[in-house]
């Protein structure tokens, strides 16, 4: 054999070689991916399964330090909706107290929401303050600005 047919051979068989190397790269980079694939869609599942069971745990948490909230609140509407504003008043006398329990319940729970129920906390603390004496519509405003905040964190 001449040298050149060693060389032509030897160079096939390294191109063939090659060939085979990369088809055999490339299906087991598609395995890989393939993989990466199945392993990035569990985890997603697994994750928002967990969220799901974080959320479920949060509204548990979240119910008996809402209650005697929304349950004052209501009250409170409830007076100020039948001309009653001092029975209101008495009513929220104590949200202060009842609000120093439950909102430390409610803060971690609230997230982004926080801010502007315990702004409205504060409202309705200084409307219904010892010696305040607010008139139907600002009481009423007190009311509704915390209770919408609480029902919608509560999913009402």
């Amino acid at each position: 054999m001449s040298r050149f047919d060693r060389f032509s051979r030897a160079g096939l068989a390294l191109l063939a070689a090659g060939c085979l190397t990369m088809a055999g790269c490339s299906a087991t980079k598609q395995a890989a991916s393939d993989a990466g694939d199945a392993a990035k869609t569990a985890a997603s599942g697994v994750g928002d399964a967990a969220k799901t069971a974080a959320t479920a745990a949060g509204q548990a948490a979240l119910a008996p330090a809402l209650k005697p909230v929304l349950d004052m609140l209501s009250k409170g509407q409830a007076d100020l909706n039948s001309g009653n504003v001092g029975a209101a008043i008495t009513a929220m006398g104590g949200f202060q107290s009842l609000w120093e329990k439950a909102g430390p319940v409610i803060k971690p729970l609230a997230g982004d929401k926080w801010g502007a129920i315990e702004s409205a906390a504060q409202t309705a603390i200084s409307t219904f303050g010892a010696g305040a004496k607010p008139d139907a519509a600002t009481a009423g405003s007190a009311i509704t600005g915390l209770m919408g905040p609480l029902k919608a964190l509560a999913g009402k």
